[in-house]
This record gives structure tokens, sequence and C-alpha cells, in this order.
């Protein structure tokens, strides 16, 4: 089995080669930094000094991150390794007895002239999940090598074996103080905008709705690339069912001098199809299908304005426990060190939620709102589609490794799977040359995340509270003190869903008798937010393969 490597070398921006002992070869592929601190930092050939090539595979993983690739050569096999939570995505696919890979969403030229079978067992589950996160895709024999992990070759056979989970599985709870906390994670945020914006020079744009988390990346961005203008886009919606957004926009670009943009939501959004014209061909079908038109045009700004990178605040809420208070009450009530605190964080739990101290004690005694969200993400109590006709088979977990990580607590699993899931937020836009890259997604700011306390997070009845006080200085009171943002049209107004259906009806899921008619028109004639949001998958996927049929 042979690995062809020649479509990873030909993206990369820059490569670095390793010879450890004269037989083993490491390249880099572009920047990597400590998995620890995030800083930059080069590989040490005294590491893999007498080691295997499985050794050396788990030793680049422990000890590095970064948006980066490895390629290891040894005389026993080769692998490919991508860091946890690089946003380099890799595919390859199996052809006699090569395998191709490459970087990058799009598909290139060569596998989209053969042609390929429909994954539908895969597509089934991604109807009901659009979060599944699996080395499958919607294409038989492309798969994707997904973060923290390696693909390996040798002798005659390949694996992909999964890192991550086994490594956030071992992870300890840190014992340092708040303050010192604060100091870190504004050491790591801006760790990761310096590392995901170097090689573009200014040339980036920040995409900031006015909210906390991108407020934060617009703020590390500001302090990282002084006496330059920031460019700044906002995407804003005066039918936005939670308020115009602009007001705290415009505090953001005062406060950091930045270049504003404003590009108006739904302004080439269609009410009758998802505008899936706008996008490439690729391997697995769009998660953002509902906001394919407003990041074409956020893109197209970002372009305009000279950039060639758009960083955004996604993750943020995941990373930084923005949940339901009374799941968090169990954990954060097991970590009060007094009675007093005890009944501080009670009392205090009570208002945030709008319940009284009672409900928040049974939550505490019963912790039923933990274990639905445990049975969601680990057990059988899994979404399924209001419209199709046939039952996924999910014995596949809902991420790599999961059954690993049934011992961890409910809000470091909401953590760890909400920034997987993040992951899986691409949009591969035809013709237009701006990269994405989610500021949040930086495996030493996500491991910290992980093993701080809770008590960290959500501190004196304020949550995200490390990510509020590492920017306090220089953020705007209207966006430090803010409790929510808005979230654009409102979904059941969003789309004229008979449109949809109509769509749907014409696909070959439909022909392929995945889709049940009757299930359908129950979901238009009972339409709620469930249901909207079932058709607008269904008819992502159906975009998809139409794309594909067409070729």
């Amino acid at each position: 089995m042979r690995l062809n490597v020649d479509g990873l070398l030909d993206s990369a921006e820059e490569l670095a080669t390793i010879i450890v002992n004269g037989r083993v070869e490491i390249t880099v592929l572009n920047d990597i930094v400590d998995a620890d601190t995030g800083m930059p930092t080069e590989v040490e050939p005294r590491h893999f000094k007498g080691t295997s090539l499985p050794e050396i595979v788990a030793l680049l993983q422990d000890r590095y991150a970064g948006d980066a690739t490895f390629i290891v050569r040894t005389p026993s096999g080769m692998a490919i390794v991508r860091p946890p939570f690089s946003e380099i995505s890799i595919f390859y696919q199996v052809r006699n007895d090569e395998i191709e890979c490459w970087a990058g969403l799009k598909l290139p030229d060569a596998a989209l002239a053969q042609r390929h079978a429909f994954n539908f067992g895969y597509l089934t589950g991604l109807i009901c999940n659009a979060s599944w996160l699996t080395p499958e895709t919607g294409l038989c024999g492309i798969f994707e090598l997904l973060s923290g992990a390696a693909l390996i070759v040798s002798r005659g056979t390949f694996r992909q074996v999964d890192f991550l989970a086994g490594a956030v599985a071992r992870l300890n709870t840190s014992t340092v103080s708040f303050k010192d906390d604060v100091a870190s994670f504004r050491q790591l945020i801006s760790a990761s905008v310096a590392h995901k914006t170097r090689r573009y020079g200014g040339a980036f744009s920040i995409e900031c709705s006015g909210g906390l988390d991108s407020s934060v990346v617009a703020l590390a961005a500001a302090d990282l690339h002084r006496g330059r203008p920031l460019s700044l886009l906002n995407s804003y919606s005066e039918t936005d069912v939670n308020g115009d957004e602009r007001f705290f926009f415009a505090a953001l670009a005062e406060q950091v001098g930045g270049a504003p943009t404003y590009v108006e939501t739904n302004a080439r959004s269609s009410m009758t199809h998802l505008s899936s014209e706008l996008l490439a061909p690729t391997p697995r079908p769009c998660k953002l299908a509902a906001t394919i038109p407003t990041t074409a045009q956020l893109h197209e700004a970002a372009q305009a304005a000279g950039s060639r990178l758009v960083l955004t605040g996604d993750g943020g809420d995941q990373l930084f426990l923005r949940m339901r208070r009374l799941t968090m009450a169990r954990e954060l009530l097991a970590e009060s060190r007094s009675p007093q605190e005890a009944l501080r964080e009670l009392a205090g739990l009570a208002i945030q939620a709008r319940a009284s101290v009672w409900r928040v004690l049974r939550e505490v005694i019963t912790g039923r709102s933990g274990r639905d969200l445990r049975r969601h993400m680990l057990g059988d109590h899994r979404p399924q589609s209001l419209v199709t006709s046939v039952r996924p088979d999910f014995g596949a977990e809902l991420v790599p490794g999961a059954r690993s990580l049934r011992h961890l607590p409910t809000t470091r699993l909401f953590q760890f799977f909400g920034m997987r899931h993040a992951e899986l937020n691409r949009i591969a836009l035809r013709d237009i040359a701006v990269e994405e890259r989610k500021a949040f997604v930086f495996w030493p700011l996500i491991k910290a995340g992980l093993v701080t306390a809770r008590r960290h997070h959500h501190s004196n009845g304020i949550d995200r509270a490390l990510e509020r006080e590492a920017f306090r200085e220089h953020l705007p009171d209207v966006i430090y003190y803010r409790v929510g943002k808005g979230a654009g049209r409102d979904m059941l107004m969003r789309y004229e869903y008979g449109a949809l259906v109509s769509r749907v009806e014409r696909s070959a899921l439909y022909r392929q008798g995945l889709i049940s008619r009757d299930l359908l028109r129950s979901a238009i004639d009972n339409l709620s937010y469930d249901s909207a949001f079932a058709l607008v998958r269904l008819c992502a996927v159906a975009d998809w393969m139409d794309l594909h049929e067409r070729g």
C-alpha cells in the first residue's frame, strides 16, 4: 500500500524536514506550536531517538498543536499526523494500492473526475445529527483524517487512529487561582490569534457580531497588530427577533479603531432555497446550510478589504460553558470550599436560572438535566429526524473515542463535544479565495478550558467569567455586561418550507426511499423549530447530492 502525499505537500505554505538517526524523517507542514503554551516551537529530533512509528506518532500528538500536519517516514512504514484541533482539513481516498491525500475542503479535480457512489449510511445519520463526527463522508471511498488522529500505513495495511479522546480522558483538574487562570487565558487567546494570522500579516478580517466571543477575538487581534487598521465585518438584521446588534458592534469598532464593514444578513437570502449554487463540491454536505448566502457576502467583503483570511469566534460558547445554569449546578456546588460558599452559589444559580432555591436543589440531588445531556452525547437518547423513513445505525460514536470519556463530568463533555462539533462548521464557497479560521479552535486553549475549575468559568454569578475578565480593561462595558446576543431571523419565518419540501421530493434521497412523504407533509402541517431545522438539513443533503450528480 503506497501513501501519496503530493496533494498535501503542494498545499503547504512552509515545509521543514527533520532527520532522526539517519533513518526517520519527519516533515512539518506549516507552523506548529507547543501543545501546552500555544507558543511557536520546532520539532526536537532528540525526543524521537529509538522510538517506533506508533511511538513517534503519539509523541507528535502529545507535544505539538496548531494548524499544521506531520508526515512521518520510517523503515517500517509512513504516517500522516493531524494535530488536535488543526483546522487544516485532510481527506484521502483509496484507489487500487494507493492512498491519495489532499488538504482543504474542496474536492480536487482528479477526485471530481471520478464517479463516487453515495454513502447512504453516513448521509442518513447526518440528516438526524449534523454534528456526527466520523472519518466517513458522503462519498464512498473518500474519508477525512480527523484532527487529533493519524493515518498509519505499515506492512501493506492502513488504519486511522484517534489520539484526542485519550488525551482528554487523561487530563487532571487545575488548582491554580482565578487570577492566574485569567492571565493564562488571555495569553492563550492571544497565542491562538497570533498563530492563525501569522502568515497573513495584516491581510485578515474579523467576523464580529458585537457579542462577547467575537469581541474578545477582535481585541486580541488589535493588540497583536497595533498600528494597523483592523478590518471588522458585521452581519446585521433589522428583523432579528432579539434586536439589532449594530450598537454593540459600533462600540467594539470604536474601541479597537477598526474599519467596519456592514452586511445585511438577509440581503441575498432566498426563502425558497438554500443558495447552494454558491458552494464548491466537497466530500461532505454543508452543515451551515442556512448561512450560505450571508457567509458568501462576508467573505466577499473581506476579499474587497484585501483580506485572505476571516477569523471568527465560533466555539466560544461551548469552550466557556454558555449552557443551562441548572445543568452546571451539581458540579459548581461540588467545588464549593465551604458551606457559606455553597449557599452563595446556590442563591446565585437560582437568581440566574430564575428558579427557586428548591428547584436548584432538586437538580443538584437528581442531576436530571445533566443526565439528559449525557444521554444525548453518549447514550441512546440521540436525535432522530422527523422526516426520514429509516432510522440510522448509530452504533458508531457521535465523536471518536466517546465511550472512553464516560467518567468525565457533564460540563467537560459539553465542552469537548461542542468544540469537536465546531470543527464541522465549514463552508467551501465557489470562486471566493478567502480562508476561515476559528480563534477558539486551538488545542492549548481548549485544554486549558477543560482542566480549569468550573467555578472559574462561572464566577460570582457571572457566566463566561474567564473570557470576560481576560480582556476586561479593553472590553466596552456594554459588551462586558451583555448577557445574550441576537440570532438572526426567526427560523420559523426564514423559509417557505413548502418550497423546500417540493425540492426534497425531487431529490435522489426521495427516490431512494429514505424520505417519507407523509412525514414531510406532517412536518409542514405541524411546523416547529425542530421540524424547520430538520427540513433545512434534509434540503442541504439533497442539494449536495444534486451538485455531485450534475458533475
